[in-house]
């Protein structure tokens, strides 16, 4: 008994050492920058550098970390690095700095170095591989019940955290965001700067957050787009898409409804849904192929779910309904949005580490019961999607408990500016006005009114967004309160 206690408390104060004495970094690296792809046209260098796997052990086995830089447009007015992030977890950013390239105002790029990156175990940063094959469609959890109900599901899921733990067993319990937000730090030191800023669109505003809280004294800017509810990670997130997603479908359902002249969807809210819900019946008894990708009736919700982050895609999810009662996908815009997120989510390194970061960043319930009841529950308050969102996923079952507790965000030492629509149905609203709150004084929140979009700087054409976050990123003071913009 006294050997068990002794032990207890020695792993006890290890994991308080971890968690509360200065973060731990790896020696300093200097990355050999080459050309990314070969081509000189493209202005995006890449770079390779290492990390610990295991922070407790920085001398022990290490990871890799690919980056990648276009260099600042206007060396005389150059500030220094802004670090991009597209979210996931999962989500790969090593190319991101070209779409920014593309997107973000002249003056901010004359001014910063844009350096992507793929966090650890994503991309070509060490993938993490639990095996899974077809599209994202078919590996994504959370997922709609299938015809086996709850239990068929919960039966999955088991098996999906097992096969994870066979494939990667041995870097499962390192995949938080923690670590990866430890890897930022070696990337800063890599770079040789002092101070970083960082624009985090979804799970990278979690990312970024939690890297103000290790290193607040290494934050210069912070612009935290389409913001994560901290106090909500990981299952709290997820089941929040089952509201959002309802209202989001709803919008969608009363904009259809007045365009029945060019859908033929019909002219009631009523006759919409009638069109929607007879198509997933006729899609579940013989579905249409797409590629590799089969849309039956779940994967149409699955697919419009993500149509509808953004309102002006609602012509894309018209096309999709349109085209499927036809039996084939001819709408270029539909192919396009299919073809862009099937090549942009490798089925089994996204969802590979999408898993591994949930699971590892909180410690998850483990009884089915409360996910079959929480299920049930959402199921009939918001039947879009409120069943997958609330339902039983691989953490209830994942095979180990986080070695970290859950990050708090508190009031920062540093600035950011905190930028969310109110209808954005991947990240709702509220998370931005939770992570406003949590950050304290230092933070602004930038809202957009009436406007259902998910990250919205230099994409949804807001001038009043843009110009903010611009004079933000530009000057570095904070607006003198929170601002709300008009869609």
């Amino acid at each position: 008994m006294r050997t068990s206690r002794a032990a207890f408390v020695a792993s006890l104060t290890a994991l308080l050492a971890l968690s509360l004495s200065p973060p731990l970094t790896a020696a300093p690296q200097s990355p050999q920058w080459t050309d990314c792809d070969g081509n000189p046209a493209t202005p995006l260098d890449c770079a390779t550098l290492r990390a610990p796997l295991d922070y407790r052990s920085p001398g022990g086995k290490t990871v890799d970390l690919a980056i990648s830089r276009i260099k600042a447009a206007d060396p005389a007015k150059r500030r220094g690095v802004l670090l991009v992030n597209p979210g996931g977890p999962g989500g790969s950013g090593l190319d991101m700095p070209l779409g920014v390239a593309q997107t973000f105002p002249k003056d901010v790029l004359d001014r910063y170095d844009l350096i992507g990156f793929d966090p650890r175990f994503v991309g070509r940063s060490s993938p993490l591989s639990c095996g899974f094959t077809g599209t994202v469609f078919d590996a994504l959890w959370p997922r709609l019940p299938g015809p086996g109900g709850f239990a068929a599901e919960a039966r999955e899921a088991r098996k999906v955290a097992e096969q994870c733990q066979r494939a990667a067993g041995d870097l499962l319990p390192f995949a938080s965001t923690r670590n990866a937000a430890r890897d930022l730090d070696v990337i800063r030191a890599g770079l040789g700067e002092a101070r970083i800023s960082f624009y985090g669109g979804s799970y990278g505003t979690y990312l970024g957050a939690v890297y103000g809280q290790l290193f607040p004294d290494r934050v210069d800017r912070m612009v935290l787009d389409g913001a994560i509810d901290p106090a909500k990670v990981w299952h709290g997130m997820n089941r929040g898409w089952g509201p959002a997603a309802e209202t989001a479908f709803a919008d969608w359902v009363d904009w259809a409804a007045g365009q029945d002249a060019t859908y033929h969807f019909g002219a009631t809210v009523a006759a919409v849904r009638a069109h929607y819900a007879k198509l997933e019946r006729a899609l579940d008894e013989r579905p249409v192929r797409y590629g590799q990708l089969q849309l039956d009736g779940n994967t149409l919700r699955e697919v419009s779910r993500l149509v509808l982050y953004n309102d002006h895609s609602d012509p894309v999810l018209a096309g999709l309904v349109a085209d499927l009662a036809d039996g084939q996908l001819s709408d270029p815009a539909v192919r396009g949005f299919l073809d862009a997120v099937l090549a942009t989510f490798p089925a089994d390194n996204f969802v590979s580490v999408f898993l591994a970061v949930q699971c590892t960043d909180a410690d998850w319930d483990r009884n089915p019961a409360r996910y079959a009841v929480e299920s049930a529950v959402d199921a009939k308050r918001y039947p879009f999607f409120g069943a997958a969102a609330a339902g039983i996923g691989p953490c209830a079952y994942w095979p180990h408990r986080p070695l970290e507790p859950t990050t708090r965000i508190r009031a920062a030492r540093h600035s950011s500016l905190v930028v969310g629509a109110t209808g954005d149905s991947a990240t709702p609203y509220s998370g931005a006005v939770s992570m406003r709150r949590m950050l304290g004084e230092q933070a602004r929140l930038v809202t957009l009114t009436d406007a259902r979009m998910h990250g919205l700087y230099a994409r949804y054409g807001n001038a009043c967004v843009d110009g903010e976050v611009t004079r933000y990123l530009l000057g570095g003071a904070l607006p003198a309160k929170d601002v709300t913009c008009r869609k």
